[in-house]
């Protein structure tokens, strides 16, 4: 491969094989098998019915809403519409043909096989960390269908599965630790989300979304330790503010752009390593230009 072939590898094999991995999934990771927020029409006519103004999205129209018990009834007219949008988008078909899941399901056989066979990592390497801003279970529901070691915890679980979100699995025939994925949902799941506006930073401080969100910071503060982000707005103040401490601490960080239009967060602009669209008119699944990067950058000769 010449120097400049080379010099376009997103990654590095040496590093992907000695590090703590650790991802941050955004809306853009599940690409149209869900829709954008400004669809939820049922969601929308609520806010509206209470005088809300949904001029600037649903967003900004829950922020008008003072009144808890009215919050409380649009977060209800939420979580069923979510629900409605989700079954339809686990259904048999959708589910086989939708690229943008096909895509991630690459993006995950290629973690794993990376973590698999990288032979010069410490036990704790072996973890893979997901730390995800969706409600739904799609990787989870991935990862058990790989036949992948994987824990989960959310909001809805802290008190019964916080004890789990440092176990590795441990083959006893092989004498080997294998990898294990560690799913962190920072906005809680379907049966207890943070809904959308500016409570989001407030919600985060109770107990069982605290302790997620320190649990972040504390490993994405470790030594040779990457983030790679996908699909995400760069709009949550809150984990601006986390990735901005880690990045402080010695963080690595790669941005995966989708858009030309996507902007990384003032915040840490200047400290990421962006990877832009090959061509933004011919744009593809970030998840797609991630597991080719990993698929390239493996595929490299280590440096003796």
């Amino acid at each position: 491969m010449s120097y400049n072939e080379r010099y376009k590898l997103m990654f590095d094999k040496n590093i992907l094989s000695s590090t703590h991995l650790n991802f941050l999934f955004g809306a853009g990771v599940n690409g149209t098998v869900l829709p954008q927020l400004n669809k939820f029409c049922k969601t929308r006519a609520k806010i509206e019915e209470f005088n809300g103004d949904t001029t600037n999205g649903i967003e900004s129209g829950i922020d008008t809403i003072d009144d808890e018990k009215q919050r409380e009834e649009i977060k209800q007219e939420f979580i069923t519409e979510f629900k409605e949008f989700y079954n339809n988008a686990v259904s048999p078909g959708a589910w086989s043909t939708d690229h943008s899941l096909l895509h991630l399901e690459q993006l995950l056989r290629k973690i794993y096989s990376i973590t698999h066979e990288a032979q010069n990592r410490h036990p704790s390497m072996k973890q893979i960390n997901i730390y995800t801003l969706n409600y739904d279970d799609i990787v989870e529901r991935k990862l058990g269908q790989l036949g992948y070691f994987y824990n989960s915890i959310s909001a809805s679980n802290t008190a019964t599965k916080a004890g789990l979100m440092d176990v590795i699995g441990y083959n006893y025939n092989t004498k080997k630790y294998i990898p294990s994925f560690m799913i962190s949902k920072l906005h809680g799941d379907i049966d207890q989300p943070i809904i959308p506006g500016k409570a989001k930073y407030r919600e985060m401080l109770n107990e069982e979304y605290f302790e997620i969100a320190f649990h972040m910071k504390e490993q994405l503060c470790r030594q040779n330790s990457i983030l790679i982000v996908i699909g995400y707005s760069g709009n949550d103040k809150h984990i601006n503010k986390i990735l901005q401490d880690c990045l402080n601490a010695g963080l690595t960080l790669y941005w995966y752009k989708y858009s030309s239009t996507d902007t990384v967060p003032f915040e840490i602009n200047g400290q990421v390593i962006i990877r832009d669209q090959d061509d933004y008119n011919h744009k593809k699944d970030t998840t797609l230009n991630c597991y080719e990067d990993m698929e390239m950058a493996w595929g490299e000769k280590s440096e003796e």
